[in-house]
């Protein structure tokens, strides 16, 4: 695309007649202000699906979440990792959380305040064994 833009400057250049090559770049110019309207739409929908927050999150009490899941919090903060998966915090946790499913409510609870946020899985057919513990990333 580069060079096909590149061609297209240097065509302008050998116009002969001032009217025509003005016309010819403005369309070029009109063209491209339709490319980049294009580019950035694309991009914003992108960006909603991956649901990106902005550069400064949003001011959270901590407070106000119940006991499991800001003890599950301090836990991650501890570990200082930017991902996890569910089973490595539920060995951490084991003690508190007699088993899995009672954590995952914990868990759903930090996901819905925006503090951490599930990663979707890469499935490849035909892998043998067992599905893998789901994985978070921190979002704090």
């Amino acid at each position: 695309m580069r060079q096909a833009l590149r061609q297209e400057t240097e065509r302008l250049l050998t116009i002969q007649d001032d009217f025509e090559r003005f016309r010819a770049a403005t369309r070029m110019l009109v063209d491209l202000d339709d490319l980049i309207l294009e580019i950035s739409r694309i991009r914003n929908e992108s960006a909603s699906r991956m649901q990106i927050i902005s550069v400064a999150p949003p001011v959270r009490s901590d407070d106000a979440l119940p006991d499991d899941a800001r003890a599950l919090l301090d836990c991650l903060r501890r570990i200082g990792a930017e991902r996890f998966r569910r089973r490595d915090v539920f060995r951490r946790m084991a003690r508190r959380f007699k088993t899995v499913a009672a954590m995952v409510p914990a868990l759903d609870l930090l996901e819905g305040a925006g503090y951490i946020r599930k990663v979707e899985p890469v499935t490849e057919p035909g892998q043998p064994g067992r599905r893998r513990s789901p994985e978070y990333e921190v979002r704090f």
